[in-house]
């Protein structure tokens, strides 16, 4: 039977079905010896003659055998010559079905005393039956020659042996019985066939979508292990630009040069914010971003991205207001995201806006929630507008409605951002706008509220840039670090700190360092350098505190990776701490005044 209407080679379908067949007839041999000696046992004259009863049982028996035995090799063999098997199991059937034949005609020739219709019916529907319709489903070649020698010989026999009209009746009960059960056969047939392509299908199709399943994650990871090979050579050098914009403004500046410095710093660190939102983004997509929740001043917030956009207001006949309503002086929450937001919302406005005004409004209301308080910040802009149409469209990815304005660039991608960033704070966004008037956005985030005793304080930055830290006692520390512009900032902000430093570009020169006479009361380690990096060289050092049996020496890691893993490492490693690149005056401070306090990390 050709089964190329079901995309499948006859080798392929062919290998499953033997098995199946195998299977399926192991044991049909047994039912063939049982029914043989239930017919002839229950006749007296048939029970006289042993020796042909056990002929015919030892050919039932020798078929039974066989059939075990090419059920064995079929389930222990992959490689095998499938046709030879099909014929066979085609002579095992056949000769089933002439063992069964030879046997009936024997019964009634020794037995003419008995009902021969009704012997005849019944020892022909008992082989017909035990052949099965489902045994020989896997195939119909066979199935087509069982039926032949079955019902044949007993339709003869029906009609030469009986008298009129009972031969007719009884030839054609017989022959429309195998009729139908071969009919139904094959039905069975080719719905087994149909069900074997649609299970190696599926087997299939689940094969391509497991190996699709396998290249999306090998793609993603490859493209995560991108961003941060990325992120991390960014970090590098911004850390020497954040580091020396601070040491510059702890110098003796008028008030515009200040001003430029602090510009410097907060576009540095809005950078940072950027390119940790990159980040971000594929984590928001992956469902593994998760919000801080530190205290912060929104006040402050606004005013850092007011001051980051205010030079290129000077560039525009733009003026900017911004009013601030009864709000806490200190929330809970996520003021990272709160300032992208921000950012990309008033940058957004001022793009679109060439003359009038851009203002901000920030309120407060009460929420619901216990202890949780909603910000309303409201963006007004006096630009082109957006029209009704477009208002549906302009949180899509990479839509723009400045199809009409080819000055006008951008990636599309910044509503689209923002409006996620909003969803993950659990706020919400939303658009008012008119072509030629303007638009207006507002966004309401729910933050924490802190406790009143909090409130009542003034907002200080942590930040203290120019001053001397009151010094406790004197720290003498390692630096190791291979990158020139690093070393140099770092070595100045410990020397602003009050603290001695001695640099090492490697992990071997570190251990040379750590292995002098001199003590160092913390080390800052490196993560990425050549010859050993500053993961062993951490393990070399804690193994030879154990040898010396000596009291650990902090460690601090310094390193522009941010993720979850290599803090780890570092924590694996037998660091104390870690602090990721670019890092500020005040990151160092804080590290090194909990050092001088405590004498550990």
């Amino acid at each position: 039977m050709n089964h190329s209407r079901y995309m499948l080679s006859d080798k392929q379908v062919n290998h499953i079905s033997l098995k199946d067949l195998a299977q399926r007839s192991r044991f049909g041999g047994v039912f063939y010896l049982l029914a043989f000696w239930a017919a002839v046992f229950s006749s007296t004259a048939a029970r006289a003659h042993l020796e042909i009863i056990g002929a015919f049982s030892f050919c039932f028996l020798l078929l039974q055998i066989y059939r075990l035995v090419l059920f064995f090799s079929v389930s222990s063999s992959n490689a095998m010559d499938i046709s030879s098997y099909f014929s066979r199991y085609a002579f095992v059937y056949n000769a089933s079905a002439i063992v069964w034949v030879s046997g009936s005609a024997w019964l009634f020739y020794v037995n003419p005393m008995v009902d021969l219709a009704v012997s005849i019916n019944m020892m022909a529907a008992a082989g017909i039956s035990i052949g099965g319709v489902t045994v020989l489903a896997p195939s119909y070649k066979i199935m087509r020659s069982y039926f032949v020698l079955i019902c044949w010989p007993f339709a003869l026999a029906a009609g030469l042996l009986l008298d009129n009209p009972g031969n007719f009746i009884v030839t054609g009960l017989i022959l429309g019985y195998g009729l139908f059960i071969f009919l139904t056969g094959k039905q069975q047939n080719r719905i087994y066939w149909q069900a074997l392509n649609d299970n190696l299908k599926l087997s299939e199709q689940a094969e391509e979508l497991e190996k699709a399943k396998i290249a999306a994650e090998l793609a993603g990871q490859a493209k995560a292990n991108f961003l941060a090979a990325m992120t991390h050579e960014i970090r590098t050098p911004m850390n020497g630009v954040l580091g020396m914009a601070q040491l510059l403004s702890m110098g003796d500046l008028n008030e515009q040069q200040k001003q430029q410095v602090t510009v410097i710093n907060n576009a540095g660190r809005t950078l940072m914010h950027i390119i940790n939102n990159i980040l971000d983004y594929s984590k928001i997509n992956a469902e593994q971003l998760k919000l801080e929740k530190i205290e912060f001043s929104p006040r402050n917030v606004v005013n850092e991205v007011v001051l980051l956009l205010s030079p290129q207001f000077d560039i525009k006949p733009i003026n900017f207001l911004c009013t601030f309503g009864d709000i806490p002086e200190l929330v809970q929450g996520d003021p990272y995201l709160l300032h992208q937001i921000l950012y990309n919302l008033i940058g957004n406005a001022l793009k679109f806006t060439h003359e009038g005004e851009i203002s901000i409004e920030v309120s407060s209301k009460k929420s619901h929630a216990e202890n949780t308080l909603i910000l309303s910040f409201v963006i007004r802009d006096s630009g082109i507008g957006i029209s009704s149409e477009d208002q549906g469209k302009i949180f899509e990815q990479f839509y723009q409605v400045n199809h009409f304005n080819p000055n006008i660039r951008g990636s599309g991608l910044g509503l689209s951002i923002t409006q996620r960033l909003v969803e993950l704070m659990e706020g919400t966004i939303s658009v008012e706008s008119e072509l030629g008037v303007g638009s207006v956005f507002t966004i309401e985030l729910p933050f924490t509220l802190i406790a009143q005793t909090m409130q009542q304080k003034s907002f200080k930055s942590s930040t203290k840039i120019g001053g001397k830290p009151d010094l406790q006692s004197d720290l003498h520390i390692l630096l190791v670090e291979d990158n020139k512009v690093n070393q140099m900032l770092c070595e100045q902000f410990f020397l602003k700190l009050g603290c001695s430093v001695d640099c090492a570009e490697t992990g071997i020169m570190a251990l040379e360092r750590f292995n002098s006479a001199q003590p160092y009361d913390v080390i800052f380690m490196d993560c990425n350098m050549p010859e050993m990096d500053g993961f062993l060289a951490t393990s070399a050092i804690r193994q030879i505190e154990r040898d010396r049996h000596l009291k650990q020496t902090p460690i601090v890691a310094l390193t522009a990776h941010v993720e979850a893993s290599i803090k780890q490492k570092c924590l694996d490693a037998g660091m104390n701490a870690f602090l990721s690149k670019p890092f500020l005056f005040e990151d160092l401070e804080a590290m090194v005044t909990k050092i001088r306090k405590e004498g550990s990390l």
